[in-house]
């Protein structure tokens, strides 16, 4: 084996080492970023499917399939008492709990890069009834007149 021929190798190898070091960073966001997308369609499917059966009659019902990535979670919460009820899943810090009262969010979500909450109109969930789901969840959406309640199957 020739001089020329080590040097190569040895570049080669270094090359390849700095690629997965610095590079691998960057798959992860992808695939992240991935992720946040599907969430972020879940999110406004279950949006859509909220307004139409509002505007449909009283007594409406819908079950809507919940598709999420694997490491995400949907929370539907009362924003009026986000606090958590014995035995449910739904367990939320002081800190979080301020956040969702201040800003109205009836959906606490978790996602690759972190929690966030939302706001679906129309959406209401007895303080009670606080829950959490992950992805292959089907939800039964009900029309109440004047909002939509939501509950696990």
């Amino acid at each position: 084996m020739n001089v020329g021929m080590v040097f190569a190798i040895i570049f080669a190898v270094i090359v390849m080492g700095v690629v997965l070091i610095f590079g691998s960073q960057q798959i992860v966001n992808i695939i992240c970023l991935g992720n946040e997308a599907q969430t972020g369609k879940a999110i406004k499917d279950l949006e859509t499917s909220v307004k139409n059966l509002y505007g449909q009659a009283q007594g409406s019902t819908n079950v809507f399939d919940l598709n999420l990535p694997s490491d995400s979670r949907f929370c539907f919460i009362n924003s009026s008492d986000p606090s958590a009820r014995p035995g449910a899943d739904w367990n939320p810090d002081p800190v979080i709990q301020t956040m969702i009262k201040n800003n109205g969010y009836n959906l606490w979500y978790s996602h690759c890069t972190g929690k966030s909450g939302y706001v679906i109109n129309h959406l209401m969930i007895p303080s009670n009834k606080n829950f959490c789901v992950k992805s292959g969840s089907e939800l039964y959406l009900e029309n109440k007149g004047f909002w939509v309640s939501i509950q696990k199957i």
